[in-house]
């Protein structure tokens, strides 16, 4: 039963106020000196007002000085522009060539400081007269790049006077490159950073973490346990990831394969924005396993805070042992726990809770080696590169709070029959992947994430992966049970292509024969 009414308020210097009244029923009234919002106010009619602003020898007039509105109950606010300056002159912004719904990026600035950004065409008036400069950017929609025909404009207003500026877009496929960034590395097999932390974190399957910030490797790695881990064959340390409260409590996790040959997930807690670890607050679940094959490697967190790993089915060569579709065992699965505790406890909605003699840990089965998986929290999607045996890889995608999934193997090797060869899904349920592709495009498919960055916005929401014997990169997005705007990105080729990562900001990184490489948009 009440009104709320946003006062946009534009026009005037950072330094000063504004002198807008807001009154209406039964005596309302109200000061502002910027922009703000007002809520809890009763259903009427109101008047927004703005009084002349006097700064540095300028006066700064509104338009329109008064305005009228009617409020009615609502829990979104009816919203006002309240645009003040100092002269009489107009400047007509006009945008083309965009698609509909794909946003300019276009700054004008002019005497005084004055500083706008635009986003389509506008009408400025009360602008001084003087030179303006009319700046536009390269936006992007739907894997499509709209760049400016001129980046730069320049006007000379007159008082009294309207000018008119036209800012033109073309558009062309959406291009990719990527650039060297990090180089003398040992055996690099992941990179990650907290959310908004501008280093990166490196992983090297020896044991240590390397911290790469303001253009350099530190001298002194940010985690060293090469002592206790074993390095032999795929074994390693091969996963990072940090708590959600990385910024206030410190705490992160890796997982490594001991010297015993087990994967064991340790846990460490340093001072947030140090550049070197503290100690390690002891290993929270080891996961018996002997092979030398099929450790997976990756852990992250979910979007609802809890822990997810994924180990690989144990050993070569079809999973003789069945451990994959056993669920007595952890190997073959992706695990969900909760590591606020200690130990860790089976946080509520898993899967097998109470199914005895069934591991509660087990979120999902069925996986053979799943490399990396990562969450896409915008999506709600959970993706999952799963390396296949002497046929076929795979990428599987599932909505997030799915839990019980079987993924086939080791009756499926992609979505094909492997062990029976044939009727293998009979009287079973099996997700199958969105993707899958064979030996005569790679070998061994390296999971990547969906893209949510900022630098390439025409790229947001597609999922990257690649090939570690190929290195070409691709990229669709999860269209019902299949895939949309497939895509092979021509000029990219990065042999021993083990991993992606993502930065702080959630940009996207490809780690490569013992070196790092950043993805961005290439501009022709």
């Amino acid at each position: 039963v009440t009104a709320r009414l946003a006062v946009n308020v534009t026009g005037l210097p950072a330094q000063a106020a504004a002198q807008v009244t807001v009154s209406g029923p039964s005596g309302y009234t109200r000061a502002l000196a910027g922009t703000a919002q007002l809520n809890l106010l009763a259903p009427g009619a109101y008047t927004v007002s703005a009084s002349p602003v006097q700064l540095a020898g300028r006066t700064y007039t509104a338009l329109p000085a008064s305005l009228d509105v009617a409020l009615a109950a609502s829990v979104t606010p009816q919203t006002v522009t309240v645009e003040y300056g100092a002269g009489t002159a107009v400047l007509l912004v006009t945008v083309a060539g965009l698609p509909v719904g794909t946003d300019a990026a276009v700054t004008v600035s002019g005497p005084a400081g004055l500083s706008r950004v635009l986003t389509t065409s506008t009408a400025l008036p009360r602008l001084e007269a003087g030179s303006y400069t009319v700046t536009a950017t390269t936006v992007g929609s739907a894997l499509t790049t709209h760049q400016p025909s001129l980046a730069l404009q320049t006007v000379t207003l007159v008082q009294g006077d309207s000018s008119q500026v036209v800012v033109s877009y073309g558009s062309a496929p959406l291009q990719l490159e990527v650039q060297q960034v990090v180089s003398g590395l040992t055996q690099p097999v992941f990179l990650t950073a907290p959310e908004g932390d501008a280093r990166l974190f490196i992983v090297e399957r020896p044991g240590r973490v390397l911290l790469f910030a303001n253009g350099a490797l530190k001298s002194a790695p940010f985690l060293d346990i090469r002592s206790r881990v074993n390095n032999n064959g795929e074994r390693g340390l091969l996963g990072m990831a940090f708590d959600p409260r990385y910024a206030s409590n410190g705490i992160f996790y890796v997982y490594y394969v001991d010297l015993g040959g087990n994967m064991a997930l340790e846990r460490f807690t340093s001072t947030p924005g140090a550049d070197v670890a503290g100690a390690s607050g002891g290993v929270v679940m080891t996961i018996p396993h002997g092979g030398s094959e099929h450790h997976g490697g990756m852990i992250a967190f979910g979007p609802d805070s809890m822990l997810y790993l994924a180990p690989g089915d144990g050993g070569c060569c079809g999973d003789p042992q069945n451990n994959a579709q056993n669920l007595v065992n952890l190997l073959g699965k992706v695990l969900r726990i909760d590591v606020r505790t200690s130990p860790y406890s089976i946080p509520a909605g898993n899967p097998f809770i109470g199914l005895q003699p069934n591991r509660q840990e087990i979120w999902a089965y069925g996986l053979r080696n799943p490399w990396r998986f990562s969450f896409d929290a915008p999506g709600g999607m959970l993706y999952i590169g799963d390396v296949g045996q002497d046929a076929r890889e795979e990428v599987d995608a599932i909505p997030v709070g799915t839990a019980g999934a079987n993924f086939g193997w080791r009756f499926m090797e992609g979505i094909v029959c492997y062990n029976p060869t044939s009727n293998c899904a009979l009287g079973r349920t099996l997700t199958r992947p969105v993707y899958d592709y064979t030996h005569a495009d790679g070998c061994s498919v390296t999971g990547g994430y969906v893209y949510r960055g900022r630098e390439i916005p025409e790229f947001v929401g597609h999922f990257l992966f690649s090939d570690y014997c190929r290195g070409w990169l691709r990229s669709f997005r999860v269209q019902g049970a299949g895939v949309a705007d497939l895509r092979a990105w021509a000029g990219i080729t990065l042999p021993q292509m083990v991993s992606f990562g993502r930065d702080g900001a959630g940009e996207l990184y490809m780690v490569a024969s013992n070196r790092v490489w950043k993805l961005f948009r290439k501009i022709s």
